[in-house]
């Protein structure tokens, strides 16, 4: 019972957050052309991020998290205990992972697709959604979304699940849809560079 409660605590807060961050940035993004390495604390992950984005991370005695931003543009990364959880699941699976819907990360990502419903006003996924993600971390999943802001402009992001060894993640990058066509590629690029730390 205890893990159930602290589970949908950590869904709560994890929902709390993204609601009070996603699209307070002021002015422009810096469009990336190049990328700098980022691992997480205890090297559960690393990737590369737009280089000149503000980094911060953490975890090491907590949720696992990492957060990168310029402006209104924001990549957010947190660990999943359900992820965690089902990555088990994941690894004694004999798919490739190439088709949609059979696998747990396909389940994680529909449990998550709730919790962004939630999060952002209204949520819709893009045509096409979920996309495999190939990636060296593990199976990911990706769908491609659009919601309003509490003023009345518009976001454009990725809302992507992976779930590797002893390990799953969400990941929400977001930004004003004006920005979209130039950010979309420094997106692109961080998700494709996701692997073990």
């Amino acid at each position: 019972m205890s893990r159930y409660c602290n589970l949908l605590s950590n869904i709560f807060l994890s929902s709390a957050t993204l609601m009070v961050t996603v699209g307070c940035g002021s002015g422009s993004a810096v469009v990336p052309t190049s990328f700098a390495p980022y691992s997480s604390a205890e090297g559960e992950f690393a990737c590369e991020y737009p280089e000149g984005w503000e980094s911060k991370g953490g975890g090491k005695h907590g949720r696992l998290w990492a957060r990168f931003t310029s402006g209104p543009a924001e990549i957010h990364i947190k660990s999943s205990v359900m992820g965690n959880i089902m990555s088990d699941s994941q690894s004694r699976s004999s798919s490739d992972g190439s088709a949609l819907g059979f696998e747990p990360v396909d389940q994680l990502h529909k449990f998550f697709k709730a919790e962004a419903e939630d999060d952002f006003d209204g949520y819709a996924d893009e045509p096409g959604s979920p996309m495999v993600l190939n990636c060296p971390l593990g199976a990911g999943r990706t769908s491609e979304f659009t919601s309003k802001t509490t003023f009345g402009g518009k976001i454009h992001g990725y809302r992507t699940s992976i779930i590797a060894r002893d390990l799953g993640l969400i990941i929400i990058c977001t930004c004003p849809e004006s920005e979209w066509k130039a950010i979309k590629p420094a997106f692109d690029h961080l998700l494709g560079s996701l692997e073990r730390g």
